[in-house]
Protein backbone atom coordinates (compact mmCIF):
# COMPACT_ATOMS: atom_id res chain seq x y z
CA UNK A 1 0.00 0.00 0.00
CA UNK A 2 1.68 3.48 -1.10
CA UNK A 3 2.22 5.67 1.68
CA UNK A 4 0.02 8.97 1.96
CA UNK A 5 1.12 11.90 0.64
CA UNK A 6 2.20 15.00 3.34
CA UNK A 7 -0.87 17.17 2.97
CA UNK A 8 -0.05 20.56 5.07
CA UNK A 9 -4.00 21.95 5.36
CA UNK A 10 -4.63 25.98 4.74
CA UNK A 11 -6.15 27.48 7.98
CA UNK A 12 -9.37 27.99 6.03
CA UNK A 13 -9.83 24.39 5.64
CA UNK A 14 -8.83 23.66 9.47
CA UNK A 15 -11.69 25.71 9.94
CA UNK A 16 -13.80 23.37 7.72
CA UNK A 17 -12.50 20.12 9.66
CA UNK A 18 -13.30 21.63 12.93
CA UNK A 19 -17.34 22.32 11.32
CA UNK A 20 -17.40 18.96 10.51
CA UNK A 21 -15.98 17.42 14.06
CA UNK A 22 -18.12 19.95 15.86
CA UNK A 23 -21.48 18.27 13.56
CA UNK A 24 -20.06 15.19 14.84
CA UNK A 25 -18.43 13.92 11.47
CA UNK A 26 -16.49 10.77 11.89
CA UNK A 27 -12.47 10.86 11.65
CA UNK A 28 -12.48 8.39 8.92
CA UNK A 29 -14.74 10.67 6.64
CA UNK A 30 -12.87 13.90 7.20
CA UNK A 31 -9.39 11.83 6.41
CA UNK A 32 -10.72 10.64 3.09
CA UNK A 33 -12.36 14.13 2.05
CA UNK A 34 -8.92 15.95 3.53
CA UNK A 35 -6.39 13.65 2.50
CA UNK A 36 -5.13 13.90 5.96
CA UNK A 37 -4.24 11.32 8.81
CA UNK A 38 -6.54 10.52 11.96
CA UNK A 39 -3.82 12.06 14.16
CA UNK A 40 -3.99 14.99 11.97
CA UNK A 41 -7.45 15.72 12.95
CA UNK A 42 -6.72 15.00 16.51
CA UNK A 43 -4.18 18.10 16.69
CA UNK A 44 -6.77 20.35 14.59
CA UNK A 45 -8.83 18.86 17.57
CA UNK A 46 -6.67 19.73 20.16
CA UNK A 47 -5.69 23.26 19.17
CA UNK A 48 -9.51 24.43 18.06
CA UNK A 49 -8.94 27.40 20.15
CA UNK A 50 -6.01 28.67 18.70
CA UNK A 51 -6.90 27.91 15.73
CA UNK A 52 -10.32 30.08 15.57
CA UNK A 53 -8.71 32.57 17.92
CA UNK A 54 -5.96 32.86 15.12
CA UNK A 55 -8.55 33.80 12.17
CA UNK A 56 -10.67 36.13 14.43
CA UNK A 57 -7.51 38.12 15.17
CA UNK A 58 -6.27 38.13 11.55
CA UNK A 59 -7.26 41.63 9.93
CA UNK A 60 -8.51 39.66 6.09
CA UNK A 61 -9.05 36.06 7.30
CA UNK A 62 -7.25 32.82 6.76
CA UNK A 63 -6.12 33.93 2.91
CA UNK A 64 -3.49 30.76 2.24
CA UNK A 65 -2.09 30.84 5.77
CA UNK A 66 -1.11 27.24 6.65
CA UNK A 67 0.49 28.13 10.05
CA UNK A 68 0.13 30.13 12.92
CA UNK A 69 3.29 32.01 12.58
CA UNK A 70 3.06 36.17 13.14
CA UNK A 71 4.89 38.52 10.99
CA UNK A 72 8.69 39.39 12.44
CA UNK A 73 7.25 43.31 12.10
CA UNK A 74 3.62 43.07 13.49
CA UNK A 75 3.39 46.75 13.47
CA UNK A 76 4.48 47.46 10.09
CA UNK A 77 2.49 44.62 8.18
CA UNK A 78 -0.75 45.84 10.45
CA UNK A 79 0.25 49.33 9.46
CA UNK A 80 0.69 48.72 5.60
CA UNK A 81 -2.09 46.32 5.20
CA UNK A 82 -4.52 49.48 6.85
CA UNK A 83 -3.14 51.53 4.11
CA UNK A 84 -3.49 49.15 1.28
CA UNK A 85 -7.14 48.62 2.42
CA UNK A 86 -7.84 52.55 2.55
CA UNK A 87 -6.32 52.71 -1.27
CA UNK A 88 -8.41 50.09 -2.24
CA UNK A 89 -11.34 51.74 -0.88
CA UNK A 90 -10.65 54.76 -3.09
CA UNK A 91 -10.25 52.59 -6.19
CA UNK A 92 -6.39 53.33 -6.34
CA UNK A 93 -4.73 51.10 -8.02
CA UNK A 94 -1.83 49.24 -5.68
CA UNK A 95 1.37 47.31 -6.80
CA UNK A 96 3.59 45.16 -5.20
CA UNK A 97 6.67 48.05 -5.20
CA UNK A 98 4.48 50.42 -3.73
CA UNK A 99 3.60 48.15 -1.05
CA UNK A 100 7.25 47.57 -0.72
CA UNK A 101 7.91 50.96 -0.72
CA UNK A 102 5.10 51.67 2.40
CA UNK A 103 6.67 48.82 4.24
CA UNK A 104 9.96 50.38 4.43
CA UNK A 105 8.93 53.70 5.13
CA UNK A 106 6.60 52.76 7.75
CA UNK A 107 9.55 50.57 9.64
CA UNK A 108 11.45 53.56 9.25
CA UNK A 109 8.64 55.56 11.66
CA UNK A 110 8.78 52.78 13.63
CA UNK A 111 11.69 51.24 14.50
CA UNK A 112 14.21 52.40 17.37
CA UNK A 113 17.48 50.91 16.29
CA UNK A 114 18.85 50.87 12.50
CA UNK A 115 18.74 47.48 11.76
CA UNK A 116 17.66 46.99 7.79
CA UNK A 117 14.52 45.90 6.60
CA UNK A 118 14.58 45.02 2.73
CA UNK A 119 10.97 44.85 2.10
CA UNK A 120 12.56 42.11 -0.41
CA UNK A 121 9.95 39.81 -2.59
CA UNK A 122 9.87 36.96 -0.11
CA UNK A 123 8.56 39.56 2.27
CA UNK A 124 6.30 40.72 -0.22
CA UNK A 125 4.93 36.93 -1.54
CA UNK A 126 4.25 35.85 2.21
CA UNK A 127 2.64 39.53 3.11
CA UNK A 128 -0.09 38.83 0.15
CA UNK A 129 -0.45 35.17 1.47
CA UNK A 130 -0.90 35.88 5.01
CA UNK A 131 -3.60 38.17 3.80
CA UNK A 132 -5.15 36.95 0.91
CA UNK A 133 -3.94 39.62 -1.37
CA UNK A 134 -4.23 38.53 -5.09
CA UNK A 135 -3.64 40.41 -8.57
CA UNK A 136 -6.91 41.33 -10.47
CA UNK A 137 -6.86 42.82 -13.92
CA UNK A 138 -8.86 46.54 -13.81
CA UNK A 139 -11.92 46.40 -15.77
CA UNK A 140 -15.10 48.33 -16.52
CA UNK A 141 -15.90 51.75 -16.39
CA UNK A 142 -17.92 51.60 -13.49
CA UNK A 143 -15.91 54.46 -11.63
CA UNK A 144 -17.20 56.87 -14.35
CA UNK A 145 -20.44 56.37 -14.22
CA UNK A 146 -22.84 59.08 -13.93
CA UNK A 147 -24.69 57.68 -10.27
CA UNK A 148 -27.40 60.92 -10.42
CA UNK A 149 -28.59 59.70 -13.33
CA UNK A 150 -29.22 56.57 -12.25
CA UNK A 151 -31.99 56.41 -9.88
CA UNK A 152 -34.17 58.70 -12.34
CA UNK A 153 -34.07 56.78 -14.67
CA UNK A 154 -34.75 53.49 -12.81
CA UNK A 155 -37.81 54.87 -11.68
CA UNK A 156 -38.97 56.55 -15.20
CA UNK A 157 -38.35 52.65 -16.44
CA UNK A 158 -40.42 51.17 -13.19
CA UNK A 159 -42.83 53.35 -13.98
CA UNK A 160 -43.02 52.19 -17.68
CA UNK A 161 -43.21 48.55 -16.74
CA UNK A 162 -46.03 49.19 -14.65
CA UNK A 163 -48.13 50.88 -17.46
CA UNK A 164 -47.05 48.63 -19.82
CA UNK A 165 -48.12 45.47 -17.46
CA UNK A 166 -44.48 44.13 -18.66
CA UNK A 167 -42.95 40.64 -17.57
CA UNK A 168 -40.23 40.00 -17.43
CA UNK A 169 -40.12 37.81 -19.85
CA UNK A 170 -40.77 40.96 -22.39
CA UNK A 171 -37.93 43.03 -21.31
CA UNK A 172 -34.62 42.58 -23.32
CA UNK A 173 -31.22 44.10 -23.32
CA UNK A 174 -27.91 43.70 -25.95
CA UNK A 175 -24.68 44.96 -25.79
CA UNK A 176 -22.01 44.84 -28.23
CA UNK A 177 -18.41 43.75 -27.55
CA UNK A 178 -15.15 43.29 -29.56
CA UNK A 179 -13.04 39.72 -30.13
CA UNK A 180 -10.03 40.19 -31.39
CA UNK A 181 -9.06 36.66 -32.84
CA UNK A 182 -5.77 37.00 -33.72
CA UNK A 183 -4.35 38.65 -30.74
CA UNK A 184 -1.42 36.54 -28.48
CA UNK A 185 -1.10 36.38 -25.17
CA UNK A 186 0.72 39.05 -23.34
CA UNK A 187 2.12 37.17 -21.13
CA UNK A 188 4.50 33.98 -21.64
CA UNK A 189 6.90 31.52 -19.77
CA UNK A 190 10.04 31.72 -20.50
CA UNK A 191 13.27 29.39 -19.94
CA UNK A 192 16.16 30.19 -17.08
CA UNK A 193 18.67 31.21 -20.36
CA UNK A 194 15.97 33.86 -21.70
CA UNK A 195 16.89 37.86 -20.56
CA UNK A 196 14.12 39.13 -22.70
CA UNK A 197 10.55 37.71 -24.42
CA UNK A 198 10.58 39.96 -27.31
CA UNK A 199 7.08 40.58 -29.17
CA UNK A 200 5.17 40.72 -32.56
CA UNK A 201 3.36 43.50 -33.64
CA UNK A 202 -0.02 43.52 -32.14
CA UNK A 203 -2.66 41.76 -34.76
CA UNK A 204 -5.86 43.41 -34.21
CA UNK A 205 -8.07 41.69 -36.89
CA UNK A 206 -11.60 41.56 -34.76
CA UNK A 207 -15.11 40.74 -34.86
CA UNK A 208 -17.88 42.33 -33.22
CA UNK A 209 -20.42 40.22 -31.15
CA UNK A 210 -23.78 41.12 -29.93
CA UNK A 211 -25.79 39.21 -27.36
CA UNK A 212 -29.52 39.93 -26.63
CA UNK A 213 -31.65 37.72 -24.00
CA UNK A 214 -34.88 38.42 -22.29
CA UNK A 215 -34.32 39.31 -18.17
CA UNK A 216 -35.60 35.49 -17.63
CA UNK A 217 -32.70 34.42 -19.69
CA UNK A 218 -35.78 31.68 -21.73
CA UNK A 219 -34.89 33.57 -24.90
CA UNK A 220 -31.55 33.91 -25.93
CA UNK A 221 -31.56 35.42 -29.30
CA UNK A 222 -28.84 34.48 -31.62
CA UNK A 223 -25.36 36.16 -31.19
CA UNK A 224 -25.04 38.92 -34.44
CA UNK A 225 -21.42 38.57 -35.12
CA UNK A 226 -19.79 41.40 -37.51
CA UNK A 227 -17.02 40.55 -39.36
CA UNK A 228 -15.33 42.36 -42.18
CA UNK A 229 -16.36 40.00 -44.93
CA UNK A 230 -19.84 39.88 -46.33
CA UNK A 231 -19.30 36.51 -47.40
CA UNK A 232 -16.41 34.55 -45.63
CA UNK A 233 -14.97 31.71 -47.70
CA UNK A 234 -14.44 29.86 -44.29
CA UNK A 235 -17.72 29.69 -43.76
CA UNK A 236 -19.34 28.89 -47.41
CA UNK A 237 -21.08 25.56 -46.28
CA UNK A 238 -20.82 26.01 -42.44
CA UNK A 239 -24.21 26.63 -40.55
CA UNK A 240 -23.39 28.75 -38.35
CA UNK A 241 -25.88 29.30 -35.21
CA UNK A 242 -24.95 32.89 -35.54
CA UNK A 243 -26.66 36.07 -37.23
CA UNK A 244 -23.94 37.03 -39.69
CA UNK A 245 -23.08 40.71 -40.97
CA UNK A 246 -20.11 41.90 -43.18
CA UNK A 247 -18.79 45.82 -42.55
CA UNK A 248 -15.72 46.81 -43.80
CA UNK A 249 -14.52 48.02 -40.36
CA UNK A 250 -16.75 45.15 -38.56
CA UNK A 251 -18.43 47.46 -36.98
CA UNK A 252 -22.05 47.70 -36.01
CA UNK A 253 -23.14 50.26 -38.22
CA UNK A 254 -26.79 52.38 -37.68
CA UNK A 255 -27.95 50.32 -41.24
CA UNK A 256 -26.88 46.96 -40.01
CA UNK A 257 -28.42 47.91 -36.15
CA UNK A 258 -31.60 48.90 -37.94
CA UNK A 259 -31.93 45.68 -40.30
CA UNK A 260 -31.07 43.41 -37.66
CA UNK A 261 -33.75 45.13 -35.19
CA UNK A 262 -36.47 44.47 -38.15
CA UNK A 263 -35.35 41.51 -39.54
CA UNK A 264 -34.46 39.70 -36.26
CA UNK A 265 -35.08 41.09 -32.99
CA UNK A 266 -38.91 41.52 -34.08
CA UNK A 267 -39.23 38.53 -35.77
CA UNK A 268 -37.80 36.13 -33.08
CA UNK A 269 -39.69 38.30 -29.95
CA UNK A 270 -43.07 37.44 -31.53
CA UNK A 271 -42.28 33.65 -32.01
CA UNK A 272 -41.07 33.51 -28.45
CA UNK A 273 -43.90 35.57 -27.15
CA UNK A 274 -46.24 33.97 -29.23
CA UNK A 275 -45.01 30.49 -27.60
CA UNK A 276 -45.95 31.26 -23.95
CA UNK A 277 -49.00 33.41 -25.61
CA UNK A 278 -48.18 36.43 -24.18
CA UNK A 279 -48.96 39.47 -25.36
CA UNK A 280 -47.08 40.63 -28.88
CA UNK A 281 -45.42 43.13 -26.84
CA UNK A 282 -41.88 44.21 -25.59
CA UNK A 283 -38.92 46.56 -24.34
CA UNK A 284 -34.96 46.46 -25.65
CA UNK A 285 -32.86 48.60 -23.40
CA UNK A 286 -29.67 49.51 -25.35
CA UNK A 287 -26.50 51.65 -24.41
CA UNK A 288 -26.93 55.34 -26.13
CA UNK A 289 -24.08 54.73 -28.73
CA UNK A 290 -23.81 57.21 -31.84
CA UNK A 291 -24.20 54.54 -33.79
CA UNK A 292 -27.48 53.26 -32.59
CA UNK A 293 -30.71 54.38 -34.90
CA UNK A 294 -32.53 57.18 -33.24
CA UNK A 295 -35.42 55.01 -30.97
CA UNK A 296 -38.31 56.21 -32.97
CA UNK A 297 -36.62 54.05 -35.55
CA UNK A 298 -36.31 51.50 -33.46
CA UNK A 299 -39.61 50.45 -33.54
CA UNK A 300 -42.21 47.59 -35.08
CA UNK A 301 -45.07 48.79 -37.19
CA UNK A 302 -47.26 48.71 -34.15
CA UNK A 303 -45.14 50.28 -31.69
CA UNK A 304 -45.75 47.67 -29.36
CA UNK A 305 -41.89 45.96 -29.81
CA UNK A 306 -39.75 49.07 -29.12
CA UNK A 307 -36.13 49.91 -27.81
CA UNK A 308 -34.70 52.52 -25.36
CA UNK A 309 -31.69 54.40 -24.19
CA UNK A 310 -30.30 53.93 -21.27
CA UNK A 311 -28.40 57.42 -19.89
CA UNK A 312 -25.03 57.97 -20.62
CA UNK A 313 -22.31 57.18 -18.93
CA UNK A 314 -24.36 54.48 -16.89
CA UNK A 315 -23.95 50.96 -18.67
CA UNK A 316 -21.36 49.99 -16.53
CA UNK A 317 -23.46 49.88 -13.65
CA UNK A 318 -26.68 49.32 -14.31
CA UNK A 319 -26.86 47.34 -18.00
CA UNK A 320 -27.02 43.60 -17.84
CA UNK A 321 -25.31 42.67 -20.47
CA UNK A 322 -21.92 45.20 -19.61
Amino acid sequence: MDPRKHVTLKLQDMLKVIQLINKGTSYSTISKQFGIGVSTISDIKNNKEKIEKFVIETENGPGKRKTLKKPENPNVESAVFMWFIQQRRLHVPVSGEMLCEKARSFHRQFSKNNHSFNACKGWLDNFKKRHGIRHLKISGEKLSSKVDCIEPFQKYFEQLVIQKNFKAEQIYNADESGLFWRMLPEHTLVSSTEKAAPGRKIMKERVTFMPCTNATGNHKLRLLVVGKAQKPRALKSAALPVCYRGQKNAWVTRDLFLDWFNNEFVLSVRRHLSSINFPMEAVLLLDNCPDHPYADELRNEDGNIFAMFLPPNTTATIQPMD
